[in-house]
């Protein structure tokens, strides 16, 4: 096959996805670009002033993941939508602050004896963290920005959600007439 075909093929494909296939994509996504920055923070855990920060942030990029999978499979409320929406923006600031910070630690030299508060052990984990938090940064941008264009799409509405939780909106109501044609009792 040619890359033509190929491309045409993916275009294809594409035009099928549901936005909601999207959105549970880039959930997976996040997933599985947490599983080695949870890692890799753990093996920068010991860094002075900042291994448990990258901790942190790696359990909190897996509960993201794992909440957002629930949000958007078993939640349609908007206060959970914009909960959400709200989560991954300040998880994805967060992500971008830890790439940056780590990027740059990444380039630190070792010193000969010991300064308080100074470690300088592992530049090549604190490049992949660096990167993993990158990629995540990425992914949390496109996961905020199609849940805000399309999140009309996850929210359901109060008529619709009312009416599905068993409320009097679907019972008919008798005519007013049936008043009317009752008979007093006979004395």
């Amino acid at each position: 096959m040619e890359f033509s075909e190929y491309y045409n093929l993916s275009k294809e494909y594409l035009s099928l996805l549901t936005r909601l296939d999207i959105v549970l994509f880039l959930t997976a996504l996040e997933g599985f670009f947490t599983f080695p920055f949870l890692i890799c923070s753990f093996v920068v855990a010991g860094t002075a002033n900042a291994g448990f920060n990258c901790v942190l942030t790696g359990l909190l990029n897996a509960s993201l993941a794992i909440g957002s999978y629930l949000v958007i499979t078993k939640s349609k409320a908007p206060i959970a939508i914009g909960f959400l929406i709200g989560s991954t923006t300040m998880i994805a600031l967060l992500n971008l602050m830890t790439a940056i910070y780590w990027g740059q630690l990444s380039g630190c030299k070792g010193i000969n004896g010991t300064l308080a508060g100074y470690s300088c052990s592992n530049t090549s984990a604190y490049s992949a963290v660096s990167a993993f938090a990158s990629l995540l940064f990425i992914v949390d941008l496109a996961f905020t920005a199609s849940l805000v264009v399309w999140r009309d799409d996850f929210i359901e509405d109060s008529s619709t959600s009312s009416a599905s939780r068993g409320s009097y909106s679907d019972l008919s109501i008798p005519s007013a007439n049936l008043i009317q044609n009752v008979k007093p009792p006979p004395v």
